[in-house]
């Protein structure tokens, strides 16, 4: 399925009323068969051709795959974070998201721990905090290392995922070194 400009402007094959917004291209023996639909015929699967030799739909499959999922794999359809409840107070990760991020209590923050994160470094840089600390807060403090460490990590998937290995490597050196002043720090505790 794909979108092409010379489809713009095509009626339905099928209604021949509306506007064909669906354009599915169906290869078979060396032939190509084209089908323009409108988003009602093919929400409701209408070609009216099914693929010979397989016999399904190939419409069909496109726009049901949601339940063609729920057939083989039933009860599997939504996430584990959008079936959690906060043991404390009830709230589900769904009552969070229309709360605009807010929480019903502190045990939010642990029982939607992943989703909290994946919404802080949507709006933010990362899921740390990189503002003012208090003034006893030292700069070689283990809170401080931590976040550095955690940014450090970040960066270094970055520069991985852009296959610059050579920094990549002096990023986990410097994150190998700050894995020790950590441990030292605490082992001072």
């Amino acid at each position: 399925m794909y979108c092409n400009r010379e489809f713009l402007s095509m009626l339905c094959d099928k209604c021949k009323k509306n506007e064909a917004t669906v354009h599915i291209k169906e290869f078979h023996n060396g032939k190509c068969k084209d089908f323009h639909l409108c988003n009602e015929c093919a929400s409701a699967g209408e070609t009216d051709q099914t693929l010979p030799g397989i016999g399904f739909n190939l419409a069909e499959v496109l726009f049901n795959v949601n339940k063609i999922a729920e057939k083989i794999n039933p009860g599997k359809s939504e996430s584990p974070a959008e079936t959690q409840v906060c043991p404390v107070c009830s709230w589900t990760a769904e009552k969070i998201r229309k709360n605009d991020g807010k929480v019903g209590c502190p045990a939010c923050y642990q029982t939607f721990d992943k989703l909290i994160k994946q919404a802080i470094s949507q709006v933010q840089r990362g899921s740390l905090h990189l503002g003012k600390r208090p003034r006893g807060a030292k700069g070689d403090s283990p809170a401080v290392k931590r976040s550095e460490l955690e940014s450090l990590k970040k960066e270094l998937q970055n520069l991985i995922a852009r296959e610059e290995y050579e920094a990549a490597a002096i990023c986990r050196d410097r994150i190998n070194l700050l894995k020790a002043e950590l441990d030292l720090l605490e082992a001072e505790k």
